[in-house]
């Protein structure tokens, strides 16, 4: 059965996250002494993980964006064994590194645009309205989205099956005949399936999960037209 409706993930889906992330992670690194005798790995590993940590308050509308990106340098910079009087500047740095870093996965857009004429397309995201509709417009990537679906706006998150739900009430169509695409395991991948919605996973960086390779991946968007081919051709 073709498929009529393709859901993607938006962040290091769509959207480069990790490189914009880096980069200003570099950035506040060459700013802030106490950052400067920590490896860039060690890090951003670290500033990765309270950024998981935090994140969900920030997804589900609890806490606002700003006041958790001074959060996690509070406790980026007691890492570092420093106090924390800078971490609103570190954190206004880091914005303004991330957003001058930031870029598409490569073949994002030529993917959306092969596959516009054949499927709805929805975008579900765990993070706020305003954030997500920016990120999609900086891009050229609305054009080519039928629905933008955010924890923000339903508050609850992936993998919670309701934001799932949303995202077919609003393209129109059952569980069987959508595909979700997103880099997260747990969030897209094992989310989507509990939801009863084909998954593929975008695994970039060569990942190893315990399905031993029976979950469909990809470790691109390119060639558009035969990843686009792909998922609108159905099976599981």
């Amino acid at each position: 059965m073709q498929r009529r409706a393709v859901l993607f993930d938006l962040d290091d889906t769509l959207v480069d996250h990790r490189h914009a992330a880096r980069a200003a992670m570099a950035g506040v690194r060459g700013r802030f002494p106490a950052f400067a005798r920590i490896p860039l790995d060690v890090l951003d590993a670290e500033h990765q993980r309270i950024l998981d940590l935090l994140h969900h308050e920030v997804a589900i509308g609890a806490r606002s964006v700003d006041d958790a990106r001074i959060d996690r340098y509070r406790r980026l910079f007691a890492f570092a064994g420093a106090d924390g009087e800078s971490a609103a500047a570190a954190a206004e740095l880091h914005r303004r590194e991330y957003q001058a870093n930031r870029r598409t996965v490569e073949g994002a857009v030529d993917l959306l645009a092969a596959l516009r004429p054949q499927v709805r397309i929805a975008v579900v995201t765990n993070n706020t309205l305003a954030e997500q509709s920016e990120k999609l417009a900086a891009f050229g990537l609305s054009p080519f989205v039928d629905t933008l679906v955010t924890s923000g706006e339903l508050g609850v998150a992936k993998p919670d099956g309701r934001i799932f739900a949303e995202a077919l009430r609003r393209v129109g169509c059952d569980a069987e005949e959508a595909v979700m695409v997103g880099d997260s395991w747990v969030h897209d991948v094992e989310g989507a399936r509990a939801a009863g919605i084909a998954a593929v996973w975008l695994n970039r960086t060569g990942a190893v999960h315990a399905d031993r390779g029976e979950t469909r991946q990809l470790t691109a968007l390119t060639p558009a037209h035969e990843v686009a081919a792909m998922l609108v051709a159905g099976g599981r």
